[in-house]
């Protein structure tokens, strides 16, 4: 009688965890992590947060109002929401990563918006496009700020402008009309800004800017006078039409 061969163990065969893995589930997991990839990428370039003080907000909408500098769109507003005490609303702004540097105390911002005046029509692209904030700084990066108190009308001198900056007096009967061109010999070579009266109420005196190299022909001889004729303004308090004699 022959021997019984030994049993012999049988143990099943275990695949690996990459044989176990599906090859449908290979296609949602690469999709999932290159999502997250971008995503992280899009938060790591994300640029600073500013907020930005204005006495109203017409026009000015989340997600939808841009940053510009010098025509180009550099932010987005992410938040309107009013100050504390409710004296003003804020514009909270997403900036460009690259162009946060720039942003110093040399910054000053304001809401563009259509105007007709004289001069010819501003802010026309608003029209189709929605207001939009504008913005003026330096080329030179400063010491970052965070928070900045808007203008109510756009600056008639801006960072990096060449011309002289002067100061315009009258006496008398003399109106000074604001945002008005500066002409010699028939060719615009400046601007003045927004009138005021002086502290003693004497005199009304405005800032004014000649551009250059036109400010090279300024001495101590030149002087300056009102000519005549009208302005015409239209804007969100309603139109204002002005003559001078």
């Amino acid at each position: 009688m022959s021997a019984t061969p030994p049993p012999v163990p049988i143990e099943p065969a275990r695949r690996s965890w990459v044989e176990r893995v599906s090859v449908v589930w290979v296609v949602p997991i690469a999709a999932l992590l290159i999502a997250l990839g971008v995503a992280w990428s899009s938060y790591a370039d994300r640029g600073p947060l500013i907020e930005i003080r204005f006495e109203t907000a017409a026009g000015v909408a989340a997600s939808q109002t841009e940053l510009q500098y010098r025509d180009v769109a550099v932010g987005l507003v992410e938040d309107v929401r009013f100050a504390e005490d409710l004296s003003a609303v804020i514009a909270v702004v997403r900036v460009d990563k690259d162009v946060a540097p720039f942003i110093d105390t040399s910054a000053r911002f304001w809401v563009v918006r259509p105007e007709v005046t004289t001069q010819g029509v501003t802010g026309l692209d608003t029209v189709l496009n929605g207001v939009y904030i504008e913005g003026s700084w330096d080329t030179v990066a400063g010491e970052e700020r965070r928070d900045f108190v808007g203008l109510t009308d756009a600056p008639l001198i801006r960072p990096g402008q060449p011309g002289l900056e002067l100061g315009l007096r009258a006496v008398g009967n003399t109106v000074l009309n604001g945002d008005t061109p500066i002409f010699f010999k028939g060719v615009e070579v400046g601007r003045m800004g927004t009138a005021r009266i002086s502290r003693d109420g004497g005199f009304t005196i405005a800032e004014a800017i000649i551009f250059g190299p036109y400010d090279q022909l300024i001495s101590d001889a030149t002087r300056f006078w009102e000519s005549s004729g009208f302005t015409f303004t239209l804007g969100p308090n309603g139109a204002e039409l002005g003559f001078t004699s």
